[in-house]
């Protein structure tokens, strides 16, 4: 039997849409699993002047790939300006509206990631995992006009359905690691014009404090998202220590990067900080890519 519907509050909101449907389907899987397994953990993406769309901007096709591995088929329903023309945004309310009747969990990402909590005859209910005073997550889409969303970029419509996990327990957590490596030493290959990932975020992170945009909204914004990411990571290594995991995992190279990524988390928090120093800051970010290059040749050890 389905659980109720509810995004946790978590700064990645396309995590707290993914935990959200997790719960609703009944599929056991804690946060640190579900960011760590579905690869989310291991992302870092930097516009070169600390957009806040960060955390939105990047090719996540492999991501959704990997939340295979956590029971969920995800599939992107469509993309449509908030100006479209009528018919336009007629269809995509009907696509979302047939998608939830077949008993399918339904999200929107326009500045934030929203569940789609159900409908009436006047439009979509939507998750405010925040504050209810929060402008980039309004709790009603209505049909027709979309006034709630009519400024700003695309609204992206994603469906997610309950599938089959793997058998073996090793395949969700060899595939998560591999994507990590891959997303760091292939950085391009996921970002989109004027993004970098991975050590590029890194360097475009150093660069943009350089130019005067750490104490702006973007910093404070990427810093939090991308340290609850590494945060999750620890607690998921800490896990993956632990457990009597089949297979060849490393338990102490499990537990040195539990330890580092705590430490980039910390870190990057340091970074959000709105009363840091420019110079501190851009301290913070260099250490955390030191250590998480650090954690890249580990993942690859742990890989052989």
């Amino acid at each position: 039997m389905a659980n109720a519907l509810r995004q946790p509050p978590f700064d990645t909101s396309m995590m707290g849409v993914v935990k959200g449907a997790l719960d609703h389907y009944g599929l056991d899987c804690s946060p640190a699993e579900a960011f760590a397994l579905g690869g989310h953990a291991f992302v870092i993406n930097i516009h070169e002047e600390l957009c806040p769309s960060g955390p939105y901007c990047w090719d996540g096709r492999r991501f959704f790939q990997l939340l295979g591995n956590l029971g969920l088929a995800a599939e992107t329903l469509g993309m449509v300006m908030p100006n479209a023309a009528i018919d336009e945004r007629t269809a995509m309310e009907d696509t979302v509206r047939r998608a939830l009747d077949e008993g399918h969990v339904c999200s929107l990402l326009h500045l934030d990631n929203q569940l789609v909590l159900g409908y009436d005859d006047d439009g979509f209910d939507m998750a405010q995992p925040w504050d209810e005073t929060i402008p980039t997550t309004p709790p009603r889409l209505s049909f027709g006009t979309w006034s709630e969303y009519r400024d700003g970029p695309p609204m992206t419509f994603f469906k997610f359905a309950k599938r089959e996990r793997p058998s073996s327990p090793s395949t969700p957590v060899f595939e998560a690691l591999d994507f990590a490596v891959e997303i760091w030493r292939n950085p391009q290959r996921y970002a989109e014009d004027r993004y970098g990932m991975g050590p590029l975020a890194y360097a475009n992170w150093l660069a943009a404090i350089d130019a005067g945009h750490g104490d702006e909204h973007g910093n404070w914004w990427n810093g939090v998202v991308w340290a609850e990411c590494r945060e999750h990571a620890g607690d998921y290594f800490q896990a993956l220590a632990a457990a009597d995991f089949p297979g060849p995992v490393d338990q102490e190279q499990a537990r040195q990067l539990a330890i580092s990524y705590r430490a980039i988390s910390r870190l990057l928090y340091r970074v959000a900080d709105k009363t840091a120093a420019a110079n501190d800051k851009r301290r913070f970010v260099a250490e955390a890519r030191d250590k998480e290059e650090g954690c890249v040749e580990r993942m690859a050890a742990l890989r052989g």
